[in-house]
């Protein structure tokens, strides 16, 4: 008996889930190629010094700030617009990301302090030492983020209060959050305002230690897979897919135009 064709039915299908596929892989290749190798930045040493007064207690030469955002955060967070993150392939090493850095302006300089209060929390779990993604902060953080999402996640509110002192710091000493420039000396006196000095962070974990359990595997999961999906998004910014969706979308709405027939 002869093989049966596959439908119609099944052949959209098909070309529906290809389609998927290739846009996924275009929207990969499209931030790998801007997002896989980044531009390490220097900040200004104002900057630095304003750090070193904020929070005196952090080894701010294990920190490195890169401009632009890592590639899966735009596919996993497209609402975040700076991170810190502990370095992958690191022990020790973190690092502060900000789409764009202008150090003139003082919202970027409340950025940089906000994503910094989180390397300060980050310190506070075995002095910030872990493999990858695989340390504390990030096991304690995720645990809260499954209850709180975000925005009303402890670590990140804590850290908004801190960006919006810093705001609130600036407007009182007249400095402009975007024009006109700042000078050099413009937060030289910040270390006098005890309420946006910290030296720790005071935690204690008090929800679902099965979820707590849970992030633990998923953080050295994360920890694990990580440079295996590197090297997957390096392949696929190598891999011309233009014409290879280009031709789905095509077999996909001819297709279409049949079942309406």
């Amino acid at each position: 008996m002869p093989a049966s064709r596959p439908s119609q039915g099944t052949n959209l299908v098909r070309l529906t889930m290809m389609n998927r596929v290739t846009s996924f892989i275009s929207k990969l290749r499209e931030v790998s190629t801007t997002s896989l190798f980044l531009k390490k930045h220097i900040p200004l040493p104002s900057t630095i010094r304003l750090l070193h007064n904020l929070y005196p207690s952090v080894d701010w030469s294990r920190v490195d700030f890169y401009e632009g955002l890592p590639w899966f955060t735009p596919l996993v967070a497209p609402y975040v617009s700076a991170q810190a993150l502990p370095h992958f392939y690191s022990f020790s090493r973190y690092r502060i990301y900000l789409k764009k850095y202008d150090e003139s302006r003082g919202q970027c300089i409340a950025d940089i302090v906000h994503e910094a209060y989180h390397i300060l929390q980050s310190m506070q779990f075995a002095n910030g030492y872990g493999v990858g993604f695989f340390r504390g902060f990030m096991i304690y953080y995720n645990a809260l983020f499954v209850k709180y999402g975000y925005r009303q996640n402890p670590f990140e509110i804590t850290a908004y209060n801190q960006e919006y002192r810093f705001l609130e710091y600036c407007n009182k000493n007249g400095i402009a959050a975007i024009s006109p420039p700042l000078k050099p000396d413009a937060f030289d006196d910040i270390k006098k305002e005890s309420t946006l000095v910290f030296k720790n962070y005071p935690f204690r974990y008090t929800e679902n230690y099965f979820v707590l359990a849970a992030t633990v595997v998923f953080c050295l999961f994360v920890a694990v897979i990580k440079p295996v999906a590197d090297l997957f998004v390096l392949c696929v910014s190598l891999f011309p897919t233009r014409r290879f969706s280009s031709e789905a979308v095509r077999q996909f709405n001819k297709l279409k135009q049949r079942a309406k027939a």
